[in-house]
């Protein structure tokens, strides 16, 4: 038993240097870059249940609306140098179940993988703030250092992130939640870097159910995310595994997609985890790291959907995703109606044919 516990702490340690590299992300306490804000736009999170699998197959998200967003860098010299792959647009797509809340991302970008290397593949992020203080700029933008920032110093300016790294996962393989990394307490993927993060501020970055010097942060952490990602030009009829990496050819154009889906609600108790509500607004942010030119990205190199929070409404059934409902009871209507006048005609069908032919012979049923 002792050595089941033992190796996958180890594992863990590993992850988490692996994350050592990411603290100078979102900003890294300079100022924001200018940029335009999307003003009055809020993302729209309808019911739509029994409607999506993960599995970066976005065939099942015909028909949703999507929310299109210019990536620019967080921080460049040239604050107007957008990301540079065709429109250098992210798609954003979202729909809840009652239970579960899903996100498709799309982003145009020509095909690169390094296995291995996750800086070498794109990645992204979401990020939901949770204290009542958090900030989009400085991931929470509490001032303290990474010596001094506590639950209790930076408390109010807690965010929750999202990352998810592909440099480990096959295309549409499910990666995220896990038994081994749930049981050790934490919010990490040591499968497929799917990780379950909070913020202060971007020196102050833990996985879940880990705070300052990797000590335990609450107790009964875990990873809530799943989630799944694939290139358009990759074939995956059949399913992919490890050896056919790098699964698709090097240079191809179109783009990734990025399926990920947690509950609405979870067990958290300490503030790491953002809890939503159905008819509630939350700030939620979005993010993209590409090897621009082949050459891996660093953390700080970034690009995101917007300058500030991006409002996410998640619409009742009685909201606007009802019009969903309506549809669907307006056609089961017309249905019905015409299997009324099918079952009318057949009738009046059959009442005319005995009328005119009296000729009909019936034979009596003799008694037994």
């Amino acid at each position: 038993m002792t050595g089941f516990v033992g190796w996958p702490v180890l594992v863990i340690a590993l992850v988490l240097l692996s994350w050592a590299s990411l603290s100078v992300a979102h900003n890294d306490g300079a100022p924001a870059a200018p940029c335009k804000t999307d003003a009055g736009l809020t993302v729209q999170s309808g019911f739509r249940p029994g409607t999506i699998t993960v599995d970066a197959d976005s065939k099942d998200w015909a028909g949703i609306p999507y929310y299109q967003f210019v990536l620019t860098q967080a921080i460049t010299a040239d604050p107007k140098a957008p990301y540079p792959q065709d429109s250098g647009r992210m798609q954003i797509k979202t729909v809840h179940d009652g239970r579960d809340i899903f996100f498709l991302l799309e982003v145009p970008g020509d095909y690169v993988y390094e296995d291995g290397l996750n800086t070498g593949c794109p990645s992204v992020a979401l990020m939901f703030g949770v204290g009542d203080d958090a900030t989009y700029h400085n991931m929470g933008g509490c001032s303290e250092k990474p010596d001094t920032c506590t639950s209790s110093t930076c408390a109010g300016h807690e965010v929750d992130i999202m990352h998810f790294s592909i440099g480990s996962a096959i295309p549409g393989r499910l990666y995220g939640a896990n038994l081994l990394d749930n049981l050790n307490g934490t919010g990490a993927d040591s499968f497929g870097h799917l990780n379950d993060m909070y913020s202060w501020n971007p020196h102050c970055r833990h996985v879940d159910g880990l705070g300052p010097n990797d000590q335990k942060e609450g107790a009964g952490a875990q990873n809530d995310w799943r989630g799944a990602w694939t290139h358009t030009s990759i074939q995956n009829d059949y399913g992919l595994v490890q050896g056919d990496s790098p699964y698709g050819k090097a240079g191809t154009k179109g783009f990734y997609i990025f399926e990920l889906a947690r509950p609405l609600r979870t067990a958290d108790r300490v503030q790491q985890d953002k809890q939503f509500t159905i008819g509630g607004t939350h700030p939620m942010a979005a993010a993209l790291w590409y090897p621009v030119g082949d050459v891996p990205w660093s953390a700080h190199e970034h690009y995101s959907a917007n300058c500030d929070w991006i409002p996410l409404k998640i619409l009742s059934a009685a909201g606007t995703g009802s019009q969903t409902i309506s549809r669907v009871v307006d056609t089961l209507s017309i249905l019905a109606l015409f299997l009324a006048l099918a079952a009318l005609g057949t009738s009046f069908v059959v009442g005319w044919w005995v009328k005119t032919n009296p000729h009909a012979t019936f034979s009596s049923i003799n008694p037994l």
